[in-house]
């Protein structure tokens, strides 16, 4: 890694880094900058764009914390689902939004980890 310790440059590195070892992926070449070898990580199933910043937006953060603290009380994961309405994006559904799912990272990898696991026992038992 080039970039001096505590840039925002190495901060994004080890944070792409990061994001490919949780997945199981690869970074790409010149962090999405080459034509041919787009995005941050590249996994089988998922090509992921990683942004970082050292302020997030306060409200998300606030929104995500209460939700995140009555998830736990119950036992359960936190989630956020964002809605916008932008009917000329490509990610618009038939009705102009687009839907987002906001969760963190570490209870996405241990979901994810949980369904391999289920889908290779009932792999083995027939």
């Amino acid at each position: 890694m080039g970039a001096a310790r505590g840039t925002t440059k190495r901060l994004s590195v080890e944070q792409e880094e990061a994001v490919a070892q949780r997945y199981g992926g690869r970074l790409t070449k010149g962090s999405g900058a080459v034509d041919n070898d787009q995005g941050d990580v590249r996994t089988p199933t998922m090509l992921i764009e990683c942004k970082m910043s050292q302020k997030p937006p306060k409200k998300l953060i606030e929104e995500f914390e209460k939700i995140a603290r009555e998830a736990w009380s119950e036992g359960r994961e936190p989630m956020m689902a964002l809605r916008y309405w932008a009917p000329d994006s490509i990610l618009a559904d038939h009705d102009g939004w687009i839907d987002l799912s906001v969760r963190r990272t570490c209870d996405d990898i241990e979901r994810e980890t949980h369904i391999q696991d289920e889908a290779l026992k009932r792999y083995e038992h027939t």
